[in-house]
């Protein structure tokens, strides 16, 4: 239930929901006879939306999502990357599975798979742990298709950010109790050492895209603590958009990117007022 509200709220808050609440005002004043109160509404409302389509509001809402993950002004390479115990890689970055094409349907956050298989094959990690709940249909084809073994992933089943820090933290933790079950001391040492993973205290290679990565971050931090969290962020969308050459000219895909960039200001702090 909680999902669904977080959702309605979200959308209520959001770029779209204030323009739609404009709109709607706009429409009232006219009707009740405030012509000059529904002009000045139905004005606002357009300036209100002009605004959160252009490269310029990119600047104020998207960039500083970003920005900090760059190595001297530069999207860092993965052969700069440390080595972990596993790559999480986040959901959200492919379509459902239709039946419609034998092949995985990439949506527009689909770097983050590619680099998650990037970051496989430059031997950073042995394997990758993909989130949500159409991972195993539409994430795993990509990745094969990337030359990544199916035998390298596994699974988490999250809908969001918060489930996927505690449900990879229960992960760890189950099989740390495992390992505690089956293993003697000596046993449970020597394979602690040799992958951290499985002691519940590991290292991993976080990879979201860029405008995500400050609030998954947050999240990881709060509900998953023990784990060591290295950002390997994809999709610097934001700072691209950015940089075109008329900032005031608007752009639908703007409007997305910003609202977008609207709604992880939100969650951000959300989290750092009521946590």
């Amino acid at each position: 239930m909680m999902y669904y509200i977080n959702k309605i709220v979200g959308f209520l808050v959001s770029p779209i929901g204030g323009a739609i609440a404009g709109g709607i005002a706009a429409v009232v004043c006219a009707r009740l006879g405030r012509k000059r109160m529904a002009k000045w509404v139905g004005g606002l409302t357009v300036a209100w939306l002009w605004l959160w389509m252009t490269p310029a509001m990119t600047w104020v809402v998207g960039v500083p999502l970003e920005r900090e993950f760059l190595v001297d002004g530069r999207v860092p390479a993965v052969e700069t990357f440390p080595e972990a115990d596993a790559i999480v890689l986040l959901g959200g970055g492919m379509g459902a599975e239709t039946n419609l094409s034998p092949y995985a349907e990439m949506w527009m956050s689909a770097d983050r798979v590619w680099q998650a298989a990037r970051l496989f094959k430059a031997e950073k990690a042995s394997k990758i742990i993909a989130t949500g709940d159409y991972a195993k249909d539409t994430t795993l084809p990509l990745l094969k298709e990337f030359g990544v073994g199916e035998e390298a992933v596994s699974f988490l089943d999250a809908r969001t950010t918060e489930e996927e820090a505690k449900g990879l933290r229960e992960l760890f933790s189950r099989a740390e109790r495992i390992e505690g079950e089956e293993g003697s001391r000596k046993e449970r040492k020597e394979r602690k050492e040799d992958s951290r993973v499985e002691g519940g205290e590991g290292k991993i290679l976080l990879v979201t895209s860029a405008w995500h990565m400050k609030r998954a971050r947050l999240m990881f931090k709060k509900y998953a603590p023990e784990i060591d969290v290295v950002c390997a962020p994809a999709d610097f969308e934001n700072l691209v958009m950015a940089t075109r050459k008329m900032p005031l000219l608007p752009d639908p895909y703007c409007f997305y990117i910003n609202s977008t960039a609207f709604h992880e200001w939100v969650g951000i702090v959300g989290y750092r007022v009521f946590r």
